[in-house]
């Protein structure tokens, strides 16, 4: 698996050559990265928005992101991991945006499990921000195993509920209450609390 990984096109050497060289400040590499992903980054931010002009806008803001961010990246994941989670940070900012622009939180046509839902996604965010991943790292450890696991799958792999739960062997409820719980537990710890 770890050579199938090497040979995609997404992981190549080329990858980490680029992105050091634009690291380093070479506008030209940076540039191949967004042509080598801008596909990658706009399928997963329409698969959040469903709306083709807002998931353009996405992508700009992303990249954006990416470049200022940048300097930070320290191959701690593949580049392709890291773009595709700030992607969905800001297609989720986005929606949050333009959700609170259109309607109240009384109003929410979802219920309860939706706001729940949207709080968890925006405590998300703040713990994937740059700043606090070295406290998330030292953290992460100190949660229920169960809990770990499940944040960890939604994280690293991107993984929609359905497939955590298939994955730890519980039900979709099971595993949205795990990830609440450890977005809740790990903003605790991040501040200097107890799970």
């Amino acid at each position: 698996m770890q050579q199938a990984a090497l040979d995609s096109p997404y992981h190549g050497p080329e990858i980490q050559e680029w992105v050091l060289a634009a690291q380093a400040g070479d506008q030209a590499a940076f540039g191949k990265l967004v042509e080598r992903f801008q596909r990658d980054v706009y399928g997963k931010a329409f698969s959040i928005l469903k709306n083709h002009l807002d998931a353009d806008d996405v992508v700009q803001e992303t990249f954006l992101r990416v470049f200022r961010a940048l300097p930070g990246f320290r191959f701690e994941s593949s580049f392709r991991t890291w773009l595709i989670t700030i992607t969905t940070r800001q297609a989720l900012n986005f929606l949050g945006r333009t959700r609170s622009s259109h309607e109240s939180l009384d109003g929410a046509p979802d219920g309860p499990e939706h706001l729940a839902l949207r709080v968890e996604d925006n405590q998300m965010s703040t713990l994937l921000d740059q700043e606090s991943r070295r406290l998330l790292r030292d953290a992460l450890p100190r949660l229920p195993r169960r809990q770990r696991q499940a944040l960890m799958l939604k994280i690293e792999n991107d993984w929609k509920y359905e497939q955590i739960a298939s994955e730890m062997n519980i039900s979709v409820g099971s595993v949205k209450a795990h990830v609440f719980h450890a977005i809740q537990n790990l903003s605790h710890l991040i501040k200097g609390g107890r799970p």
